[in-house]
């Protein structure tokens, strides 16, 4: 993959592109790469005469490698949901260009508007203080009616009515297992039994989907911004896919998120979620539903987890934050456990 990571040999790269897509000459910055995230690379992208004049403006590039977590990439669920959510109650920056053509930029790239804001992490150490009392409320509110209203999109007509492909809400929960049980297969080093285990739980006790919808996939703090206490914009949308809404719910609710408080992403109080979600979303949320995408949210951390493994052991990603999360699949392994056993109950 030619050029990836390369800031010397991508901006003249990135520039003949801008420029055959503005049909205009195009001036292209100083790449500046984000130390952020574990699978996309990204970058501030500066740009002058996109818009006919000399102005700058600033752009996010994100390329996929394909030594990455989550290799191969594609650029196009991201695109898809962005476009289908413009004009929408859900904050998203603006897409402009996307391909899977790695011949273009040397890997899969999204290029879209970039947010001004900063992200509110989940992990906190034990000495730092709470989030002040109005700022929480105010985010958590915010936070709670975005994913209602990702939820409530009606996406049949939109863009990523193209990543349909059959599902209903009676298959959507099992077709969302056998996807991640594919990837466990693909990247898992040694054999699980707890996750053989926990995946047939899961396609035993699959639930009905209230409706399908748009489901982000990552929906937890850190992946927003915000500016003054406003949500900005709702970033990473690299496991977007059609689903039951319940999944963002259970991984919003995963206790890893709490960042050691009582409350669900570091903002919202369990039962005031729940309840606010479900006004705004429009259907009662399920508490069994609930539990069953937490077990499932767990079977997906594990699987990201013997990803990082994988992609280290094989030398493709450097990076030590990769063994870091290798050593968290046993952990997690035990609270699918301890999960599976509160859904049972």
């Amino acid at each position: 993959m030619s050029g990836t990571g390369d800031d010397a040999n991508l901006r003249p790269r990135v520039q003949a592109y801008l420029t055959a897509q503005s049909e205009r000459p195009v001036r292209v910055g100083s790449l500046r790469r984000f130390a952020v995230g574990f699978s996309w690379l990204t970058y501030a992208l500066p740009v002058a005469g996109l818009k006919g004049d000399d102005d700058e403006v600033e752009l996010i590039l994100r390329l996929g490698p394909d030594y990455g977590l989550f290799a191969p990439y594609s650029s196009q669920p991201e695109m898809l949901a962005m476009r289908s959510l413009e004009g929408s109650d859900v904050p998203v920056p603006r897409a402009w260009w996307a391909s899977d053509d790695a011949d273009i930029l040397g890997a899969p790239f999204l290029i879209c508007e970039k947010m001004e804001g900063s992200a509110v992490v989940p992990w906190v150490s034990a000495t730092e203080p709470a989030l002040k009392e109005a700022y929480r409320q105010s985010l958590a509110t915010q936070f709670t009616d975005a994913l209602a209203a990702l939820h409530s999109v009606d996406w049949c007509q939109k863009p990523v009515a193209v990543l349909a492909n059959g599902i209903d809400t009676d298959n959507a929960a099992r077709r969302n297992v056998e996807h991640w049980e594919a990837l466990v297969a693909r990247w898992a080093m040694r054999p699980y039994p707890m996750v053989e285990w926990g995946i047939r739980w899961l396609k035993a006790n699959a639930p009905v989907a209230p409706r399908v919808a748009i489901v982000h996939g990552d929906y937890r703090t850190g992946n927003f911004l915000e500016v003054d206490g406003q949500v900005t914009a709702i970033l990473d949308w690299e496991l977007v896919h059609l689903g039951d809404p319940h999944e963002d719910l259970g991984w919003a609710s995963l206790p890893m998120y709490m960042g050691g408080t009582k409350y669900i992403s570091r903002l919202a109080e369990p039962d005031w979620f729940y309840e606010r979600y479900s006004q705004h979303a429009g259907f009662e949320v399920s508490m069994r539903s609930l539990h069953y995408y937490q077990v499932f949210s767990l079977l997906k951390l594990t699987a990201t987890h013997m990803a990082a493994a994988r992609c280290f052991e094989e030398g493709r990603f450097n990076d030590m934050r990769m063994p870091a999360m290798g050593s968290q699949i046993a952990t997690c392994l035990r609270q699918m456990e301890k999960a599976i056993e509160r859904a049972a109950a």
